[in-house]
């Protein structure tokens, strides 16, 4: 019989809409699961009051008599990254000196997503501001991937990915800077799709000035992701620039069943970084290539070479990103790595900066033009299978934990500096049973062509069957907040 945490984001909103359940049963089934024990490290705080008493009203609204006006997932449960103020719950930042904070005010993306009638159950773990691509910050246990423990469940965006694959959470806010969306999600064995530049608000706070940093969806099946998609645009054109929405409520929901044309696919082996490509990874990138053209697509070979200059005038900007959040805090509270970070802004001149900045959109740039003769470009989602717990911190050695943290997200800056939609899908797995992502980029505002491409690519290579724990609990102490 399947239980409660199997079902999907959508499947929990039919069975609301049959009378089969309700939030409040949801809500306490998945809180059973977490309190029993959070194996993988997903949550920092757990809103477990907060959450009954949404899931309360949320029932009281089902059983009205209309209706129609609710939202597609209203009543469904989920999870807020830790590095969103959320008013009334501790939001550390993955940070020691924000270990007690609990802001008085909402940033944008948790007012969307409860406008949309989702249900949070607290707060996803997070590496201190979000700074490194693992999750293991003071403040809280590591994020493990549900698939081995021992693994990382990678970064920033950890916790939310580990509490989708680990069943408890159906769906998850993740954001992303240069990966932090789709390294957690290659890691952890679920969907992560980092949109295109504008089309999920950010707000006043929320954006970053250089337009790299995106909110995003994590889910476990492409639907759940695209219906979740469209619950966070429905404030589209808050921002300067936005790409133009797809038509209707449902419609990215709706773009997983539409007619895929025959597409032009760009099957895209190498790194950015320069780091060399694991050999179980590189061969489900190929094996995907092939699926595709099984399906009618015309596949086609393309070498990513290195770019040093992409990559490092990305890790001038993203440095710069560091400094700025954390120019007046206490530097010795810091980890080594978020130091070594603010230190190299500090030491980088406005000119510098300026530099990378244009180094960066040339070479975004040229990435465009190389690939424009493909609608879908397909890239390994990070170098290698999930890492060791621990393998890529040096906290000795930040500077060699940049480079080996480069060299693991590889290919993933492409996104973030282009702008353009990337989904990673959990379509390889290793010899030893661990998820490896693949990685499908499209022009900009062009979600709905990656949604029927990755739908299809779903049926075609089923992965729902192969997530763990589907009868037990898991254990690592969480913390609770009303």
């Amino acid at each position: 019989m399947t239980q409660l945490h199997e079902l999907t984001a959508l499947q929990l909103a039919a069975a609301y809409e049959r009378g089969d359940t309700t939030p409040a049963e949801v809500v306490d089934h998945l809180l059973a699961r977490i309190e029993d024990g959070d194996r993988v490290g997903a949550f920092t705080t757990v809103s477990a009051d907060r959450a009954r008493a949404a899931a309360a009203e949320a029932g009281r609204v089902l059983r009205a008599a209309d209706r129609s006006g609710l939202p597609r997932l209203f009543g469904v449960p989920t999870a807020v990254k830790d590095l969103e103020a959320t008013a009334g719950v501790r939001t550390t930042l993955g940070s020691s000196q924000f270990r007690d904070w609990v802001p008085d005010h909402d940033d944008e993306i948790v007012v969307v997503m409860a406008d949309a009638g989702l249900i949070s159950l607290g707060k996803t773990t997070v590496p201190e501001f979000g700074a490194a691509c693992y999750t293991e910050p003071e403040v809280a246990a590591p994020a493990r991937s549900p698939f081995d423990p021992t693994r990382s469940a990678a970064g920033s965006s950890g916790g939310a990915a580990a509490a989708v694959g680990a069943m408890l959470v159906p769906i998850a806010q993740g954001s992303d800077t240069a990966g932090s969306v789709r390294s957690p999600a290659s890691a952890c064995g679920v969907v992560g799709l980092k949109p295109s530049r504008g089309l999920v608000p950010g707000g006043p706070g929320g954006d970053d000035g250089l337009g790299l940093s995106v909110k995003g969806p994590i889910a476990r099946t492409v639907r759940d992701t695209a219906a979740f998609l469209d619950a966070l645009t429905t404030r589209t054109g808050a921002g300067l620039v936005h790409p133009p929405r797809v038509d209707g409520a449902d419609g990215y929901e709706r773009a997983c069943d539409a007619p895929v044309p025959r597409l032009r696919v760009a099957v895209a082996q190498g790194s950015v970084s320069g780091a060399p490509v694991d050999a179980e990874v590189a061969a489900a990138v190929e094996r995907t290539g092939r699926v595709l053209a099984g399906l009618g697509h015309d596949v086609f070979a393309r070498d990513q070479a290195p770019d040093p200059a992409f990559t490092g005038g990305f890790q001038v900007m993203f440095t710069a990103l560091v400094g700025a959040r954390t120019a007046a805090l206490d530097e010795a509270a810091l980890r080594p790595i978020v130091r070594h970070l603010r230190s190299r802004a500090q030491k980088s001149t406005a000119a510098e900066l300026a530099a990378a900045i244009g180094v960066v959109q040339a070479r975004a740039r040229a990435w465009t033009l190389d690939h424009a003769d493909a609608d879908i470009v397909i890239t390994p989602t990070v170098t290698a299978p999930p890492t060791r717990v621990g393998q890529l911190r040096d906290d000795t050695d930040p500077a060699a934990e940049l480079a080996a943290m480069t060299a693991f997200t590889g290919n993933t800056v492409i996104g973030n500096a282009t702008g353009f939609p990337t989904i990673s899908l959990p379509l390889g797995w290793s010899s030893q049973g661990l998820p490896l992502g693949v990685s499908l980029t499209a022009g900009w505002g062009r979600e709905d062509l990656l949604f029927g491409v990755s739908a299809a690519l779903e049926e075609a290579l089923p992965w729902a069957g192969r997530y763990p724990g589907r009868d037990g609990a898991h254990a690592s102490p969480t913390t609770r907040a009303s």
